[in-house]
């Protein structure tokens, strides 16, 4: 079993995520008019394995996920392959009087089921092909090779005890910069830009409610400290901090770290300028 994600493990990611929780979500699509379409989870079986979509995830992390599209009005889905088949299943993941279910919603071939995302994801390619190739599953490969790419993952999320989205939390991992010198603000024009990156996440804040927040980690280090800011805004040339930048905002330790979320739990929303 192979789950789509474009995440590596990283220590204390993963550590912080367990603790606070913070969950995420693989795919969030959205149309042509900026509006959310769906949640999407994907995985990929060998031949001999069982369809499991409960045993995909913690039903509590399924939960999550469920909530978060419930709050957008729109459907979570879990998609299926398994080589060498030649379809893809199309799963919809609800919680019907507090229990799991997921219902079969289609068995569709590669030509189905690239036309399927083409209906819920309407928004316009905006990388050359060659350069929206990630090729992290079969379902990258699919969709490539139709002129089409995945795109729309949320890193974070929080909810608060009532099981509202009370967050939202880009991850960002610099591998050439120390923590002490790394914004990405610094890097939101360079070369084909950051922009579509944070588009969908600053439109999940509004639509929401919620604050985004930033969260920088060492890659190559097991220490456990990020880098934190609040996202205040974005326009097409520049990212805005809402207080300090995440280079001077160095948080150490778990505790602390979840102190800060909590503090900020009361901020407004992103905005795009």
């Amino acid at each position: 079993m192979r789950i789509r994600t474009t995440e590596k493990p990283h220590y204390f990611s993963d550590k912080l995520c367990k603790t606070v929780p913070i969950y995420g979500i693989q795919g969030l699509t959205l149309d042509s008019a900026k509006n959310f379409t769906a949640g999407i989870e994907a995985v990929e079986y060998d031949i001999k394995e069982k369809v499991d979509m409960q045993g995909l995830f913690p039903i509590k992390e399924w939960k999550a996920k469920w909530s978060l599209c419930q709050d957008l009005s729109v459907p979570l889905y879990a998609l299926t392959y398994k080589a060498p088949d030649d379809f893809i299943e199309i799963f919809k993941i609800v919680f019907d009087s507090g229990s799991f279910a997921s219902l079969r919603e289609g068995r569709l071939t590669f030509d189905e089921f690239a036309k399927w995302w083409a209906l819920i994801k309407g928004t316009v390619q905006t990388k050359p092909l060659h350069e929206a190739k990630p090729r992290l599953s079969s379902f990258d490969n699919i969709l490539d090779q139709h002129g089409l790419a995945w795109g729309g993952n949320v890193d974070g999320f929080v909810l608060n005890p009532e099981l509202k989205p009370c967050a939202i939390i880009e991850f960002r991992y610099p591998t050439k910069f120390a923590l002490e010198n790394y914004d990405p603000a610094d890097f939101f024009t360079y070369r084909n830009g950051d922009y579509y990156t944070w588009e969908p996440l600053v439109l999940l804040s509004s639509r929401l409610g919620v604050p985004l927040f930033l969260m920088t980690f060492d890659r190559n280090s097991q220490r456990e400290r990020i880098g934190f800011s609040v996202i205040d805004s974005i326009s097409r040339t520049e990212l805005l901090h809402r207080y300090n930048r995440p280079c001077d905002n160095i948080i150490q330790g778990v505790q602390s770290i979840t102190r800060e979320l909590e503090t900020r739990l009361s901020e407004s929303p992103s905005r795009i300028i």
